[in-house]
């Protein structure tokens, strides 16, 4: 076993009973189990994100606003030359992108069922006696845009992807909304699975595994529609060959949902 770091503690949490010692530690089965991990924290320490941004002058946070990174030149140009990666994927994969607004009525979000869901987490405010708020998805403004147009049946309409940095209040992210029919499911699940493995696997060497979230307690729409929506899911699944695993309940409300979960330096997902 191996002690990791102690701090001061008073007993029962009582700023005027005896100080205390608390001792952080880890234990292993065998010495060599532990001294693997040993060398890999060493390695993850050299590698982290946090230390690389400050000693290369990347970027720096700020508690004036807390969770928002400051992106200093070297920084700027490393973010837009991802971001100029991915436009260059979605381009080549067929995918559109499209801009829309950053507040709507709450109309809008009671017709999608985020309202119902999620209003106490929204920025809500006030205009001229009607209730707004700034967007916390984009999937409502999206198929605002779709449903804005005549559509023909031959026609498919793709837009995005995602990126971004972990745990912050202000990051970077794109989302897909693929409007298809239900038969075009299957093939449009395998499509962005290749996508996903492409940029994440094979050009940054990242590992992640699959979950398959299903339907939750509360959820809308009809249930034929639902079972039919994670068949065509587990078929996609079974199709690509990789490893998956089931969590039942864990989807959204609106649908069922495929999540991935990603290695970190630390071997967390």
């Amino acid at each position: 076993m191996q002690i990791t770091k102690s701090s001061a503690s008073y007993w029962e949490g009582k700023a005027d009973a005896e100080s205390l010692q608390r001792l952080y530690g880890i234990s292993f089965p065998d010495p060599k189990q532990l001294k693997e991990w040993q060398k890999f924290q060493e390695e993850a320490a050299k590698r982290d994100h946090r230390k690389l941004g400050r000693d290369q002058e990347l970027f720096f946070f700020n508690p004036l606003s807390p969770g928002s990174a400051f992106w200093y030149p070297k920084g700027a140009h490393i973010y837009n030359t991802l971001v100029n990666f991915i436009r260059k994927e979605y381009r080549k994969r067929g995918f559109t992108e499209v801009i829309t607004p950053n507040m709507y009525n709450s109309k809008l979000w009671e017709t999608s069922g985020h309202w119902q869901h999620y209003s106490e987490d929204m920025f809500r405010f006030e205009v001229e006696k009607e209730q707004f708020g700034l967007k916390p998805m984009n999937c409502p403004g999206h198929c605002l845009m779709y449903s804005h147009q005549p559509r023909t049946h031959n026609e498919n309409e793709m837009s995005g992807a995602l990126t971004g940095l972990t745990r912050v209040r202000r990051f970077q992210q794109d989302d897909a909304h693929i409007f298809c029919r239900k038969d075009q499911i299957w093939d449009e699940i395998k499509r962005c699975l290749d996508f996903l493995s492409f940029c994440y696997e094979k050009v940054f060497g990242f590992t992640f595994k699959l979950n398959l979230a299903t339907r939750p307690e509360g959820f809308l729409g009809e249930l034929s529609d639902w079972d039919e929506a994670e068949s065509d899911l587990k078929a996609a699944l079974d199709e690509s060959g990789r490893p998956w695993k089931l969590n039942e309940g864990d989807g959204a409300f609106y649908g069922p949902k495929v999540c991935l979960s990603f290695v970190t330096l630390q071997s967390l997902f």
